[in-house]
């Protein structure tokens, strides 16, 4: 069943998904491990997307597809957000220019699962709104996907945000997105940057361990 939920959602079979996702639940499957699974279907989607056998709105359909067994999971009451025990607080967005959101939810939920409070900002932030919320929800971590490369400065100017604020030292800053690699990371002045979900979930408890 499992390789069955990563095939659909590659081939954006969105009933064979919800199929597959029902019948893991029904046989005790942990909520993670189904989200993780949507995520190794995704990366069928971006290579397909790569070698364009899928176009944008492949890509638009996975992300739907993927909400969708967000509402099932959650429905099914597997992820109670309003738990006490958290590992910390997480600002999520997308930076100023960028209106993409798919693969960004990916993120957000595997962190919710995983223990981390999630503050999810949308798209198209000002590097002054990541600056607010941390500041408004006392949180430690930021993370920014991006799929633009015009979005770089303003990847940039969010980093200065909060040097100016004097909180860069308090902060930990993520990147992710098929737009962000390392180079782009050391540019920006971030703390780190992930090819995938994962590791933005293992940096995260990375930097809860080292705190």
């Amino acid at each position: 069943m499992e390789e069955k939920l990563v095939q659909a959602m590659g081939d954006l079979d969105e009933e064979g998904v919800v199929e597959a996702v029902d019948a893991m639940l029904v046989a005790g499957a942990e909520p993670l491990v189904i989200v993780d699974l949507c995520r190794a279907g995704f990366e069928i989607v971006g290579k397909r997307y790569q070698n364009r056998e899928y176009f944008l709105s492949g890509l638009i359909i996975s992300d739907d597809i993927f909400k969708g067994v967000m509402d099932i999971l959650d429905r099914t009451g597997c992820f109670d957000p309003t738990q006490e025990k958290k590992l910390g607080k997480v600002v999520l967005g997308a930076p100023l220019g960028d209106v993409h959101d798919i693969g960004k939810g990916i993120v957000g939920k595997l962190l919710q699962y995983s223990g981390f409070e999630v503050i999810d900002l949308g798209v198209n932030v000002r590097p002054a709104g990541f600056l607010d919320a941390v500041v408004e929800n006392d949180a430690g971590m930021v993370g920014i996907s991006t799929l633009i490369t015009m979005a770089y400065e303003s990847l940039r100017e969010t980093v200065l945000e909060f040097e100016r604020a004097m909180l860069r030292g308090k902060v930990k800053i993520m990147l992710g997105g098929g737009a962000v690699s390392q180079r782009v990371s050391e540019y920006v002045g971030a703390d780190a940057w992930s090819r995938d979900a994962s590791d933005a979930v293992k940096f995260a408890k990375m930097f809860v361990e080292k705190e």
